[in-house]
């Protein structure tokens, strides 16, 4: 038992470090090259020197808010299957999976939700060269905190784990993006979004389903 625990926190550990060592060294890079303002650039001229977009009904309504509705009815889905799990037996095989399902990605939300509130780094639209509590990017996480899809399929050995990433990775791209045409986050915020909801999903892993056998 307590060779288990040594290889599972070791195993974590290795997975923190390289998580963490890769998010800053995309960090060192994207400030290196001034990638944040190459891009904020472009769109801010693409959209005549303004933040058009800002208010738009697509990017402010149907992707920003639209977005942030569809994550919390995937979480209620998901919880209303957990509870559901302790009455039938089908699911009974599901529930730990789920539970993590919904604390990872709950968590995960909530990690850059506090990252917001603790930092003071502006945004785009903030800068008097385009014309605040923006860090990390908080309506991207509604997308990437679903990467813990990623995790449940790892634990059951699932080729289906591979398009749960994509999912969440996509889902993520087209939230952080919407903002992005908005002035409201610069890429490296999304970049360290997702960061956040996978590190905190890869712990929640160990924590919850990695000490389990791995089903199919």
């Amino acid at each position: 038992m307590q060779e288990h625990l040594s290889v599972r926190q070791n195993g974590l550990l290795q997975e923190l470090i390289l998580a963490i060592a890769l998010l800053v060294v995309s960090s060192l890079v994207i400030e290196l090259i001034r990638l944040d303002q190459a891009i904020a650039d472009v769109i801010y001229q693409a959209q005549g020197n303004s933040w058009h977009l800002k208010n738009s009904w697509v990017t402010a309504i149907f992707i920003h808010k639209g977005g942030k509705y569809l994550s919390i009815t995937i979480a209620l889905l998901v919880l209303l299957l957990w509870s559901i799990s302790y009455k039938y037996s089908g699911l009974q095989i599901w529930r730990r999976r789920l539970g993590y399902l919904f604390v990872a990605s709950a968590l995960g939300s909530l990690a850059v939700s506090i990252g917001k509130t603790i930092t003071d780094i502006s945004c785009p639209w903030d800068f008097s060269r385009y014309g605040s509590h923006c860090f990390p990017a908080g309506h991207a996480s509604a997308g990437y905190a679903w990467v813990a899809l990623y995790f449940v399929g790892r634990h059951t050995l699932s080729i289906w784990r591979w398009y749960s990433l994509g999912f969440s990775l996509l889902l993520g791209f087209i939230f952080g993006f919407s903002q992005q045409l908005r002035g409201a986050h610069f890429i490296s915020h999304d970049i360290w979004s997702f960061g956040t909801c996978w590190i905190v999903s890869l712990i929640s892993y160990y924590v919850m389903l990695h000490s389990h056998e791995s089903i199919k």
